[in-house]
């Protein structure tokens, strides 16, 4: 059984759904500090100056993942939709996809988790990836931090074998792993170059980037990790 697990991010960058398309179960790590230094509610994506950054205001940036409310009082939703259409409006596929996306920026939601869960499971249709997932608030009797706490999901969930993201390895104890019976397994993920308009290209963008660019041949871009 292997898990791998990742925040809630807003629309999240292909490698978000390469590793979520190595495991099997995906877990939401919704019940964590929000944290200003990671991308939860923000992301990049490609226009014609270059990368633009759409970043979702927040009421309160100290909370919980799963507790963070949006500041809707800012019509950023417009905003984010407008970038959107500027951005991929040129685009090959921009008007096969586009009808997915619009509904979540036409009713604004209340909760930032939310609101990137919709957008994460648009994507992962498209990607036509259909690994189960799970959110950590729904999992009972979860302990620790960090490294802690994912052990303590691996165990809940009945994993033998957990693929961490490669930021992970400065706070991975990889001997309290050995000592659960956990295998720990670091992501090996090599971006991909397909076409973009607006230039040169531009990695580590938001997933929408590829599909937008690329269309039904997006889900070839990702190889699956094989674990053995």
């Amino acid at each position: 059984m292997i898990i791998s697990g990742h925040q809630p991010n807003y629309l999240p960058w292909v490698g978000y759904f390469h590793k979520m398309m190595s495991c099997d179960l995906f877990v939401i790590l919704d019940d964590i500090l929000l944290s200003r230094r990671e991308i939860t509610n923000k992301n990049k994506i490609k226009g014609p100056e270059g990368e633009r950054l759409l970043s979702v205001p927040l009421n309160r940036k100290k909370s919980l993942i799963k507790d963070a409310t949006i500041h809707n009082a800012v019509p950023w939703y417009k905003n984010h939709w407008g970038s959107l259409q500027t951005c991929y409006a040129r685009s090959p596929y921009w008007e096969k996809y586009k009808d997915l996306f619009a509904p979540i920026y036409e009713n604004s939601e209340k909760s930032l988790a939310e609101l990137n869960l919709r957008l994460i499971h648009v994507i992962r249709e498209i990607f036509e990836i259909k690994t189960p997932m799970i959110r950590t608030s729904e999992i009972p009797g979860i302990e620790g931090k960090k490294g802690e706490r994912i052990i303590s999901v691996c165990k809940q969930c009945n994993a033998d074998i957990y693929l961490s993201g490669n930021g992970a390895r400065v706070y991975n104890d990889e001997n309290a792993f050995a000592r659960n019976n956990v295998r720990l397994v670091y992501q090996e993920f090599n971006h991909p170059v397909y076409p973009q308009v607006w230039g040169d290209f531009i990695p580590n963008l938001s997933a929408v980037d590829l599909i937008f660019n690329c269309g039904p041949k997006s889900k070839d871009y990702l190889t699956k990790q094989v674990i053995l």
